[in-house]
């Protein structure tokens, strides 16, 4: 109880300081104004500036922080090697070729957000079916059928063609020939999150929907109205894009973070990668980083 009371006290000290020194900066630039004229006054007010930003760097850099709070992936390794976290409601692109880990990433952050942080996490299919789904998450040993029944995971597939009595055909509950089938999805999925309370969304992949796109325009205008939409209902989304080696996909564009996973050949083995290209706000690794998949799920190497 000492302990946090001191804490406090320091906070509001510290918050106080900046506050009335910055009013007695502003004060005596006023007054060398009025007694000295433009000239003196501009060079009191740039020295007092920076003497003002040296001595209260520390304080405002680390308020700063504590404002952005940031979500936790789940992912062994990527805290302390890449970043701290990613910001809190943002949405961030996790692109790569197919077989590098992009889906095993989603599904780690919604499984690890539910059963660690208590996080209800929505998986969105674009690709496979439930059923492969969870038995994907079953060969990690993850009981994902335990947080699903707890309704701390919503796993749904809307893949655009299914098969039905033994022919595959066109799902129409989601493609009606809108002019935005963005729109709809939106739609599902802000009721998806209403209905578990979810704080973490994942959409496997984007590269399905924009393939119906031959204006990149128009695909870039229906996913960031999705995403504005996703950041209005307070949730962190990862939205998962296929990219073929140096390409860049339109998507990230219009995202906050975009993290690149790949595959490369080393002495005749693949070998995974990561890297963070872009993460808004928050300080990240420029490095390229391993990425390793095992029984357990995937986990990052501190290079």
């Amino acid at each position: 109880e000492i302990k946090k009371s001191v804490k406090v006290i320091q906070e509001k000290r510290s918050i106080s300081q900046i506050v009335y020194s910055g009013g007695l900066l502003a004060s005596l630039v006023g007054t060398t104004y009025l007694l000295a004229g433009d000239m003196v006054a501009s060079i009191v007010g740039i020295c007092g500036s920076a003497l003002y930003v040296t001595t209260f760097k520390n304080q405002i850099i680390q308020k700063k922080k504590q404002n952005s709070k940031l979500v936790k992936t789940g992912i062994p390794g990527f805290e302390s090697a890449l970043s701290e976290g990613i910001k809190e409601n943002s949405s961030v692109l996790i692109s790569g070729p197919p077989g590098s880990g992009k889906t095993t990433f989603g599904l780690q952050f919604i499984y690890s957000g539910a059963k660690e942080f208590d996080e209800p996490g929505v998986y969105i299919s674009l690709s496979q079916s439930v059923d492969e789904i969870k038995n994907d998450c079953k060969s990690f040993g993850w009981d994902i059928e335990g947080l699903i029944s707890k309704g701390k995971i919503l796993l749904i597939d809307l893949r655009p063609f299914k098969i039905k009595d033994e022919v595959i055909g066109r799902d129409d509950s989601l493609y009606r020939a809108e002019q935005i089938p963005f729109e709809h999805l939106t739609k599902f999925m802000l009721n998806s999150i209403k209905k578990i309370k979810a704080k973490r969304i994942v959409v496997d992949s984007i590269s399905i929907l924009g393939m119906q796109y031959s204006n990149k325009f128009h695909m870039r205008q229906g996913l960031q109205g999705m995403i504005q939409s996703l950041e209005n209902f307070n949730v962190t989304s990862l939205l998962i894009s296929e990219n073929s080696e140096n390409s860049i996909p339109p998507e990230s564009f219009v995202t906050s973070g975009v993290i690149q996973l790949d595959n490369q050949i080393i002495n005749n083995e693949m070998k995974r990668t990561i890297r963070i290209t872009k993460l808004r706000g928050i300080e990240h690794s420029e490095h390229v980083h391993s990425l390793n998949l095992d029984n357990d799920g995937l986990y990052i190497y501190e290079n």
